[in-house]
């Protein structure tokens, strides 16, 4: 505690204090609530109007100041400090929240002479009635007013409002749970929690790592505008990975212990943020989680034990990433977990150790597999874009396989191919674009190329580039060339045999021998 002089602004602030407190005793009262019984406050009343009465009275009131009631004794001493009023020393306390300074005008505890020399701050008026809390009583304090409740723990509907909206973050209610739930929680997400219950507002708040912050602790932010006799009981910490179990109600996730006393009292007493304690008890069970023999898969907060399909399946993967962690998932055998649920992130997580297996699932080509895998780690990029880019070109070979192989091939025989292989690889864009870049200036092909525009429903967007004849020709060969847009690879060379003769091409070329 230290001690300096006064300033005469300091000086001057006591005695406007005791001036209004010598008018009336109300500001050191609380408000009581309708649970507060009123005989011990009616008590307190009669004593400060008793030392009110006896303000002209010096020596009466150094008599006042040395008994009774902490809060009537440091009220006579503002009062008798008032009428001899010289410059005071000023004393700096030390108190959980911060230091408050208060000059020490008579025999009474630091704690009541605060209070009574700054009233006008329901927080600092609330030291004053420490010694109540220590026997029972409950007591709140909003920037305006300080409530008591008595023996009652529930707060008073206007407090528990104000000190809602002073959360360091924002809550959804589920009245019917009894809950607050931060963003997250809130729309269903299987996070791990920390959760304070409000016992005397029956309610509870929780908080999951993606909101905990780590210069923020909530309990802290519930308790520090009120008193209460037991603390730790009237706030209860809890924290869970709150993990659904899938198929084994004997899970090692409906088994694992509660937050440790140590864990729990620092972070009571204040040395651990909110995201500290998360973390650190995710920590302190993990090893409980890992201990489990065999695969363990937890996918988004639910559990699926040994069972990889059902696994796969909440993953919600492509058919190539399916085929993928089909192929990778039997080899694991302890805890995998992955958080968001998607089948690109177990794909991350297993791609260090499994990249060679996880390519060779979609590409059977070993050779082309070992070139992807070599040109993924030389420029890391996401896994699923990798499979989706080597299932398409597997796809693409496989479809261009499937069709006939020709050789000296006519301009618009060459033209037309193009066209047919390029939609049935990479869709109805692909096509459309090549089809314009390749369009000659001159010759059938234009024709031809209205046609394919007609079959792919863009002859509109087109027809400016066209004359009236290359129109007229192209609609006469709509229907041919649909045909070789959609017909089965054992009728392509056919469709194109009656496109190119329709059009005037007689001898467009052979087909190749397999």
């Amino acid at each position: 505690m230290r001690a300096r002089r006064a300033s005469g602004v300091r000086e001057g602030d006591l005695v406007r204090k005791a001036e209004r407190l010598r008018q009336t005793v109300n500001p050191l009262l609380p408000k009581l609530t309708p649970d507060c019984p009123t005989d011990r406050f009616d008590r307190l009343r009669a004593e400060l109007e008793e030392v009110r009465e006896s303000r002209e009275e010096s020596r009466l009131l150094d008599r006042l100041g040395r008994w009774g009631e902490p809060i009537v004794r440091a009220y006579a001493g503002l009062l008798r400090f008032y009428l001899d009023p010289k410059v005071p020393e000023v004393l700096v306390a030390s108190f959980p929240g911060g230091t408050v300074s208060y000059a020490p005008l008579g025999g009474a505890p630091k704690e009541a002479q605060i209070a009574v020399q700054q009233f006008d701050d329901p927080r600092r008026l609330m030291l004053g009635y420490l010694a109540w809390v220590r026997k029972g009583f409950h007591f709140f304090a909003t920037d305006t007013t300080l409530y008591c409740s008595g023996r009652s723990e529930q707060p008073p509907p206007e407090f528990l409002s104000w000190q809602l909206a002073r959360l360091p973050y924002r809550l959804s209610e589920n009245a019917a749970a009894h809950r607050f739930d931060c963003s997250h929680l809130a729309d269903g997400a299987r996070q791990p929690y920390l959760a304070i219950e409000w016992t005397g507002a029956g309610t509870t708040m929780r908080v999951c790592p993606r909101c905990a912050k780590s210069d923020r602790q909530l309990l802290a932010s519930l308790t520090e505008n009120l008193a209460v006799p037991s603390p730790e009981d009237a706030f209860p910490v809890s924290a869970s990975l709150n993990v659904r179990c899938e198929s084994d109600p004997n899970c090692v996730h409906q088994r694992l212990p509660p937050l440790s006393r140590g864990l729990r009292k620092r972070y009571q007493y204040g040395r651990l943020s909110d995201a500290q304690l998360l973390t650190e008890y995710r920590a302190e069970v993990r090893p409980r989680v890992e201990a489990v023999r065999g695969p363990l898969f937890v996918a988004g907060g639910t559990c699926y034990g040994s069972d990889s399909a059902k696994f796969i399946d909440a993953l919600k993967p492509s058919p190539a990433e399916r085929r993928a962690l089909e192929a990778v998932l039997p080899e694991q055998g302890t805890l995998f977990e992955v958080d968001p649920p998607t089948a690109s992130q177990a794909l991350e997580r297993l791609w260090p150790t499994h990249a060679e297996t996880i390519v060779l699932a979609i590409v059977q080509d070993e050779a082309q597999a070992q070139r992807l895998v070599k040109e993924a780690r030389s420029a890391p990029g996401r896994v699923s874009e990798l499979l989706r880019r080597a299932e398409r070109a597997t796809q693409e070979k496989a479809v261009l396989g499937a069709l006939p192989r020709y050789q000296r091939l006519s301009p618009e025989a060459a033209y037309v191919d193009s066209i047919a292989r390029s939609y049935r690889t990479q869709g109805e864009s692909s096509a459309e674009r090549l089809l314009l870049q390749s369009m000659p200036k001159e010759g059938k092909e234009r024709g031809i190329a209205y046609g394919f525009l007609l079959a792919l429903k863009r002859g509109g967007s087109h027809s400016w580039q066209f004359s009236e004849s290359e129109k007229e020709f192209g609609t006469a060969l709509l229907t041919r060339a649909s045909d070789v847009l959609v017909a089965p690879p054992d009728r392509y060379h056919e469709a194109l045999g009656s496109l190119l003769e329709a059009a005037g091409v007689p001898n467009w070329g052979t087909r190749a021998s397999a």
